[in-house]
This record gives C-alpha cells, structure tokens and sequence, in this order.
C-alpha cells in the first residue's frame, strides 16, 4: 500500500447535512422541495448531476441552479469550516510519518474542494486533488481514480480508496481498486475487491495495510 485516495464529501468530512440544507435553501428559493428520498438521491453526485435532478424537479435552469448551490457551498465552507469524521485526523497524520502518497477524490469541483481544504487546513496532507473539473468522465466512471493513480506513478493494486457511496464505491471499483467503504447515510451491498466499515476510528495504518492485502489477493483472482 503506497497511497491513499480519499473521497471527500461524507468519507472525510461531514458535509451531507450541509448539502441537504443548501439544497433545500436553493429548492425553496425555485419553489419546489427537496425531500429525504431526494437527498439520497443525490448522495455521492456527481455535482452536475443533482443541480440538472434539482433543475428538472424545479422545473428552471441548471446554469442558475449551479451557481446558487455552489455559492451556499462555499460560503458555508469558508464560514463554517467543517469537521473531519472521526478517526481521520489520526490516519493522516500517520500517514504522512509513513511517507504515504495521499490524494482527494471528489465529484465535487474544484472551486469547493480547494475552499474546504484551505479553510480546514487539509491541504498539507493531500498531494494530488481529483476533482469533477478535471476530467470529461466523473464518478461513477472509474476515471477519477485512474487519473489519481496515474497522477502519482502508481499501478491501481497500489492504491487503497475510500468512499462512503454507491456511486463512489462504482467509481473505486472499476478502476480495480482496492475500497474501503466507510457509508453513514446509505446502505451498501459487499462486493468483492471492498470492505465496509462503521468509520474510521480505531483504525491505524498497520491495520489498513493488512486489509489492503487481502484485497490485493482478492483483485488477483479475478
């Protein structure tokens, strides 16, 4: 295990509460509502995806929609910064001692990623940022993954990724690499090539490399 290729919202951070609330706020402001089953919808984007669901279901412009998400986005990023999930302030820190190559994979853009890194000061630990404006292809599309990968010099098997969504997990998936899913909001089926946890806490990287390695061994009897 040579790096570790992180998602951002929900994974790392506790963003989906702020989410539901900008998109209720932005719903409202159309006249239309945003419900729980909409929320779930939308959980793990891509972000283009849910502002073209919210423009559809409100029946008004994606373009508008867009930048009315994004502004609450930021503004509460940048406001507000908010609070690494628990567990994952000693798993970084662990892993810059060990020298691990670390990336955020997000389908959020790159306006928001850079927002909350800077305003959390994460970005000391993530050497390469993937986001939704980087390439024609995001999640579910196994791209991100593939380009974060690429971007440090590593082979897939390399590489161990976290995501707490479906549409995450599909993305890590099929780029063929190793996934540890960490899901709070939705329910995740096992598949092979993953593993689900309740969270980060009480894992250290001794652990995580062992878990890598049995994923390792499972990704090469495919």
């Amino acid at each position: 295990m040579r790096a570790l290729l992180i998602d951002m919202d929900g994974t790392l951070i506790e963003t989906e509460s702020r989410w539901w609330q900008a998109e209720i706020r932005v719903m409202e402001s159309h006249g239309s509502t945003w419900t729980t089953d909409d929320q779930n919808q939308a959980i793990g984007g891509p972000l283009q995806a849910v502002v073209d669901y919210m423009a559809a279901k409100a029946n008004t412009d994606a373009t508008k929609i867009h930048k009315e998400i994004v502004d609450e986005m930021f503004n509460s990023f940048t406001n507000d910064p908010p609070s690494l999930q628990p567990g994952w302030a000693e798993v970084l820190e662990e892993a810059l001692e060990e020298n691990l190559k670390i990336a955020l994979v997000t389908a959020s853009n790159r306006l928001l990623a850079e927002a909350l890194l800077k305003s959390t000061k994460l970005d000391r630990y993530f050497e390469v940022v993937v986001t939704s404006d980087d390439l024609p292809r995001t999640k579910p599309h196994p791209d991100p993954y593939l380009h974060a990968a690429e971007s440090f010099g590593l082979e897939v098997l390399d590489c161990l990724a976290f995501e707490d969504s479906n549409t995450g997990i599909s993305s890590s998936l099929a780029a063929g690499m190793p996934t540890i899913a960490v899901p709070e909001r939705v329910l995740l089926d096992a598949r092979r090539g993953m593993r689900i946890f309740k969270g980060m806490k009480g894992l250290d990287i001794s652990f995580l490399r062992q878990v890598h390695r049995e994923l390792v061994k499972e990704w090469q009897e495919i």
